[in-house]
């Protein structure tokens, strides 16, 4: 299937990205890990350390995802939902602060498109189209999912790292 071909050449988003939690001083813990998002890209695969952190919403709770020595968790994105209009729904997760004086450490490899790419939901088979709620709907309030990938990777990234987005881009939160 090259459905998604032409967002991936020749310059996608597609990234490896290296996560350090560093430990953090009892007296001066900010509690900050990743807030609750979903990844904005079609796939995203995390291999954990063995300390822990990553959660991820099951209806209305939240969940660890312990870490098993060798694996990977994989999260569906919102531009994955987009394109099954809902049907795959994207990953609600977020990171814990590691506990005082432990550092944590993960490795993500995140399968982004461009960001000029936008996102148009496949033609399902009648069975699965007939499950789909839509692609907006995915469960966060004031969340909308917007199809052209730029922008819904800035929303995420203002809502996974509000202290970095509180400091620099107070303009665009406004």
């Amino acid at each position: 299937m090259d459905h998604f071909d032409p967002g991936f050449v020749p310059d996608s988003d597609v990234h490896l990205k290296i996560i350090r939690y560093p430990a953090q001083d009892t007296s001066a813990d900010t509690g900050q890990g990743v807030g609750l998002h979903h990844d904005s890209g079609l796939l995203s695969f995390i291999l954990q350390d063995d300390v822990g952190g990553l959660q991820v919403q099951l209806g209305e709770r939240m969940v660890d995802a312990e870490p098993i020595p060798g694996t990977y968790i994989m999260n569906l994105g919102e531009m994955f939902q987009t394109a099954t209009s809902g049907y795959l729904r994207a990953t609600p997760h977020r990171v814990e602060s590691p506990p005082p004086g432990v550092t944590r450490h993960s490795i993500a490899y995140f399968v982004n498109p461009r960001f000029e790419t936008v996102f148009e939901p496949l033609t399902l088979p009648p069975a699965l189209a007939a499950e789909a709620p839509g692609q907006a709907d995915h469960g966060m309030v004031d969340d909308p999912v917007h199809p052209l990938f730029g922008e819904n990777n800035l929303k995420i990234r203002l809502r996974a790292h509000p202290d970095v987005a509180a400091r620099h881009y107070a303009d665009v939160l406004a």
